[in-house]
This record gives structure tokens, C-alpha cells and sequence, in this order.
């Protein structure tokens, strides 16, 4: 049985483009429709792991499934993206259940005119609705994951260019001072070099500006694709996490067969309760 603060984890987590993009060396990227991301996030020392899916389900949309073992509980969002900037104008964020359905409880929409992002979940004790303002766009919620990041870093002309980003964050566990909602502010990210990164060629950036303050860090983007393949900042998007770790373990291109074996398994042979 999930309870709120599991609701709220799923719902702070709350393809891509066709049009080809260039790479770091002025080649077209293949588009990465159908493709399927593995990640571990962790704290930056490796502790409190949890693997985190991303599903780049069409042109504007991607999917995003989060889960610490199988047979427990685990979070299915949505995400309706703009497919250049990949900023959200909708996500959708619940449990995932067997046989891959899903049950959503918290729903995010983008108020262009008002520049606000306005939050409905419903938990165990009741609605919360919520709203703030984010000034900065594209926006990419601080809690995806840096799924929809991948979207803005594959679709820029010049992929070493410096870049900015708005970082909002939905905490999974508000309390009187820190609400469900919050905007960090602004992440500005500035071009290092060229290096590798777990034996990939990669762009490094160094993540800092109001948003992450002196407790940014190194960014590295896929030179080839252009999408995120790490990052280790210091402040951390999900309680009860210290700081902020990701890492790409593998890709697969499977498309929506695959994503939905995989999420099939999640509880398949699992002991039933009771």
C-alpha cells in the first residue's frame, strides 16, 4: 500500500524531436523516438540508489519509471514536452501497478501566460493544490530527473555553447518550511571541455547560478546524441537525499514493446499480499 509520502515521490517526478539535430562533430543525430534511458541517481558517494527509465514515447512526450527494487512500490510519469526545449506544458505523476497499468494522482500545468506552474495532488490526507511562479524558461522540474534537460542539450545548433535553464523542484516531503512546490531559480551551465565519461565521448559543462549557488557541478552531455550522461550537484532533489548523483548505465532502443515489458516486470512473480 502506498502512502503519502510515496504519493508524493511519484508525484514530484511528476519522441523526442523527429527533426534531426546536429552532433558535436556537425553529424545528424539519429531521433531517439522509441529509445529507453537507464540511469542510476544516487547521492554523489553512491549511496541511496534508485533507478530511474526514461521512455522518449513520441515526439512530445516522454515517460518516466523510478523504482528502488522490483515488487515494491514504484512512480510512472508523464510528460507532455515541447519537443525542441523539451519544457512541460502538462505531467502527469502516480504509481505504477501490475501489467503495467498505472494509477495517477498528481497532475502539473505550465500557465504560459502567467508563467506559473500550477500543481493538484491528491494524497491520502487530502488535496494539495498548489502554484509558483518560474520566470526562467525553458523550465526543467529539478525532480524528473533531468529527463526532459536531455530534450533542451539535443536540440541546440551549437552543442558546446554555454545554456540556462529555470529549475523548479516538487518536494516529496513538504513540510511549514519547505513546500510541495518551490522554484530554485535560474541553473546556468558553462562549457569545460571535451573528456570522457564511463568510456563515452563527452561535453563536460559546470552547472551553477542561483539556482545550485556554490553547491553546483559538472554536467556531461553525450557529444555524439546530446543527451545527458551524468551529473553530480550539490543539492539534492528528493528527501531523504544529501546531495544529487546521475549516471547513464545503458540505452536500448526497443521502443514501446520493450518499455512495456519492462514495465510488466516490475511485478510479475511477485508474492501477492496478504
Amino acid at each position: 500500500m502506498v502512502g503519502k509520502l510515496a504519493m508524493l515521490g511519484a508525484a514530484a517526478l511528476l519522441a523526442v524531436t523527429g527533426i534531426a539535430a546536429t552532433g558535436a562533430g556537425g553529424e545528424e543525430r539519429a531521433s531517439p523516438e522509441g529509445r529507453i534511458y537507464h540511469y542510476i541517481r544516487s547521492n554523489r558517494d553512491g549511496s541511496m540508489p534508485e533507478h530511474i527509465h526514461v521512455y522518449r514515447a513520441a515526439a512530445g512526450r516522454l515517460e518516466v519509471y523510478k523504482m528502488v527494487e522490483r515488487c515494491t512500490g514504484a512512480a510512472l510519469v508523464t510528460a507532455w514536452i515541447d519537443p525542441t526545449t523539451g519544457q512541460a506544458s502538462r505531467m502527469t505523476g502516480g504509481r505504477l501497478m501490475p501489467e503495467a497499468r498505472h494509477e495517477d494522482f498528481a497532475t502539473l500545468l505550465w500557465n504560459a501566460g502567467a508563467r506559473r506552474i500550477d500543481a493538484h495532488v491528491v494524497t491520502g490526507d487530502g488535496v494539495i493544490e498548489e502554484q509558483i511562479a518560474v520566470a526562467d524558461t525553458p523550465w526543467h522540474l529539478y525532480d524528473f530527473d533531468l529527463a526532459s534537460l536531455s530534450v533542451q542539450t539535443m536540440g541546440r545548433a551549437d552543442p558546446r555553447a554555454d545554456f540556462r535553464f529555470g529549475l523548479p523542484l516538487a518536494w516529496n516531503e513538504p513540510n511549514e518550511t519547505h513546500p510541495f512546490l518551490s522554484n530554485l531559480g535560474r541553473a546556468d551551465a558553462h562549457f569545460v571541455r571535451e573528456e570522457q565519461y564511463q568510456g563515452r565521448p563527452a561535453l563536460r559543462f559546470e552547472v551553477g547560478g542561483p539556482a545550485l549557488g556554490q553547491r553546483g557541478g559538472p554536467l556531461w552531455i553525450d557529444a555524439e546524441h546530446g543527451h545527458v550522461l551524468g551529473a553530480e550537484w550539490g543539492v539534492p532533489n528528493h528527501a531523504p537525499m544529501t546531495d544529487f548523483a546521475l549516471r547513464l548505465v545503458h540505452t536500448d532502443d526497443g521502443g514501446a514493446a520493450a518499455w512495456t515489458a519492462l514495465l510488466t516486470r516490475h511485478f510479475e512473480g511477485c508474492p501477492s499480499e496478504g
